[in-house]
């Protein structure tokens, strides 16, 4: 039996006011402009998400490989008395891998660059942009690292003998060791990288092991000390067989409280350039930055069995064979939330409507997000007589079939929809990509020319890439022309009046945005309806009303569901809810027989809402119970609801609930 016919009142625009006045498709519901066209909140969702909650600061895909986990690269000793230390201080180290004429650093440095930050090159100021979000230097209290002495020759002691201070977070834009050979030699081999930076120190020396690798093409690893005692904020001149290492990053400005005192160098070179038959080895740079840069010397090759002293009580041994840490390339992660274009879940929270005859248009707003993982939300419109209560397996082919893959799911006694569509984003390599489909349903399935034998009816999609598509506006420019040999047709344009005229297509028919950015709402636990009710960004959709089908009569009636990608499980995220506390509906095909056997008369309650003549939700009444009275004060206070949506329980919260409160049900 149909819903009864309604006069409408709540939803349908009065005849007055400019047919220019319309809201703005962006996926978002702002009250302070479209609150004179979109009803109040008609359906709030009561139940907790089962795909997924977008809270506040996820992340994913930042992974760079395994830092933690490298145990050789470049280990030195440096006489305490040398730096002016006693062993009790705090210290701050800055440093990166640089070319081998200290031009070009590259993105390997000590500190917090944002992830996937490619080579830096020459001299930059850190504390400007981009810069200034982060710290290009580590702080170490000599005082609390462990104490022991180590053995210097490349590789990181096991126990107690060095304290982690610092591990890398972003790929290395200089190569990555992928041989294993201790001098990084072999012919697949030869990468850069600083995975960490471990510490120690005994009653004479200070202990720093580079976890990592230092191709021998010369590349270096340039590292600067502050010991507090004055120094350098920024990098002049250099002097000494070192000088060039200065030099070289000229200009380069240190973050602010950072002043160079000391730096330590080392690189690689051709210790027999004269007959060519000596391959690089190692050596190293130290000197005050008030005084020169020495030079000194170079070790007899790489591996413990190369590792000993220098000039000056300094000792350093390199071990190359690393092919751990961090990866060769981006990690390409994901953005943190909340997100314009990006979510970490599916849910469904409320739904407002604005029905304009005016314009002859139906405007939703559906507060909620939709995972990047191509799940689907399903929309089914009934806005005519006939219709397809169960939906049938000869309607056009859209979503690669899977419009007919539905086939055998009953709605409820009295919903025949007559129109479908979804939406769905997802990544595709490296674009992020939105999509909307659209079908009509007509009661028999897809209309067959009776003459030819052929399909008229078309299967309609649009959609690329979210930046360059934020609006999916059905705006062409494909539409296949039967010729008679077609057994589908496709088009980008909306699917319904295109069968009456595929000659002259109208664009702009259907209109969808999403914006992902909410992280209220409903949680993976728990369904606040105050919390639901007053999320404010989601899915947003604008189809004419001829397009849709509807008769100007019937009220108009909506069912949906939020899907995996390929249609076929259900979330417990549902149009017009489904019991409290509900878990997913599961599969279309319960029984696994083929056959789709969900039947949503099975389920308590009507899954699809009236949108002609909604039943307007009283967001105060927080207990549910139909009344404004004490008790929803108290659940108010007692739970400290997020009344405005902002994720903070704040004066802001107190105001809006008040303000509902005294305006009353309606």
């Amino acid at each position: 039996m149909r819903v009864s016919k309604s006069m409408m009142a709540v939803t349908i625009a009065a005849c007055a006011g400019s047919v220019m006045a319309q809201p703005v498709i962006d996926g978002l519901y702002d009250a302070g402009t479209e609150d004179a066209f979109y009803s109040d909140v008609i359906w709030v969702n009561n139940n907790a998400t089962a795909f997924g909650d977008n809270s506040p600061g996820l992340f994913q895909g930042g992974v760079f490989g395994d830092p933690e986990n490298v145990g050789t690269g470049i280990e030195i000793c440096i006489p305490l008395a040398s730096l002016g230390l006693t062993g009790t201080e705090t210290i701050r180290i800055a440093g990166w891998v640089n070319s081998g004429d200290r031009t070009f650093k590259s993105n390997q440095i000590v500190g917090d660059l944002v992830v996937d930050t490619n080579n830096l090159g020459g001299a930059q100021d850190l504390n400007a942009a981009p810069f200034d979000t982060t710290t290009q230097h580590i702080s170490v209290d000599l005082g609390a690292i462990a104490s022991g002495t180590p053995a210097v020759d490349g590789t990181l002691d096991a126990g107690p003998a060095y304290t982690n201070a610092f591990l890398q977070g972003n790929y290395t834009g200089f190569g990555d060791e992928t041989d294993g050979t201790e001098d990084g030699s072999g012919p697949n081999g030869g990468g850069s990288e600083i995975d960490g930076i471990y510490m120690a120190k005994d009653a004479t020396n200070l202990y720093i092991f580079v976890a990592g690798n230092l191709e021998n093409n010369g590349n270096a690893l340039d590292l600067y000390i502050d010991t507090g005692v004055g120094g350098d904020a920024v990098l002049g001149a250099g002097s000494g067989d070192g000088g060039f290492i200065i030099d070289g990053q000229s200009g380069l400005v240190f973050d602010a409280g950072f002043d160079a005192d000391y730096l330590f160098s080392v690189d690689a070179w051709n210790d027999d350039a004269d007959d060519g038959t000596t391959p690089n080895v190692p050596r190293a740079y130290f000197g005050g930055m008030s005084s020169t840069i020495d030079d000194l010397g170079s070790l007899a090759g790489y591996g413990a069995a190369n590792a000993g002293a220098l000039v000056g009580g300094v000792s350093m041994g390199i071990d190359n064979s690393n092919i751990a840490g961090v990866l060769g390339s981006q990690a390409s992660p994901t953005p943190v939330s909340p997100d314009t274009n990006w979510a970490y879940g599916s849910e469904l929270n409320n739904c407002r409507v604005y029905i304009d005859t005016v314009n002859n248009r139906l405007y939703l707003f559906i507060g909620g997000n939709m995972q990047n993982n191509w799940n689907k939300l399903n929309f089914f419109f009934d806005v005519q007589p006939g219709g397809q209560n169960v939906l049938l397996d000869n309607n056009v082919d859209i979503s690669f079939n899977n419009l007919n893959g539905m086939a055998g799911i009953t709605f409820d006694a009295g919903f025949e929809p007559d129109y479908w569509m979804n939406t769905n984003n997802g990544v595709s390599g490296d674009d992020l990509l939105n999509f909307t489909d659209a079908a009509t349903l007509r009661t028999n399935g897809a209309n067959i020319d009776p003459f030819f034998g052929v399909i008229t009816d078309y299967g309609s999609y649009f959609g690329g890439e979210v930046v360059a598509t934020p609006v999916m506006d059905f705006s062409g420019p494909q539409v296949d022309i039967q010729d008679g040999t077609f057994g589908s047709l496709f088009a980008q344009y909306a699917p319904r009046l295109l069968e009456t005229d595929p000659f002259n297509p109208m664009p702009g028919l259907i209109q969808l945005a999403i914006d992902n950015s909410n992280v209220a709402g409903v949680t993976d636990v728990a369904a606040d309806p105050a919390a639901a009710a007053a999320v404010n960004s989601g899915i947003e959709i604008c189809i004419d009303l001829d397009e849709l089908g509807w008769d100007g009569v019937q009220d108009i009636l909506m069912a949906g569901w939020i899907s995996n990608d390929s249609f076929s499980f259900l979330s417990n995220q549902i149009l017009g809810g489904i019991p409290d506390g509900s878990d997913n509906v599961g599969p279309r095909d319960a029984d696994s027989d083929g056959i789709n056997d969900l039947d949503f008369n099975a389920i308590a309650g009507d899954q699809f809402i009236n949108l002609s003549a909604p039943i307007v939700i009283c967001e105060a009444d927080l207990n549910g119970d139909g009344t404004l009275d004490f008790f929803d004060i108290s659940f108010f206070l007692a739970n400290s609801v997020d009344f405005n949506g902002d994720t903070v329980f704040d004066f802001f919260d107190i105001s809006a609930f008040l303000s509902e409160y005294g305006a009353g049900c309606p």
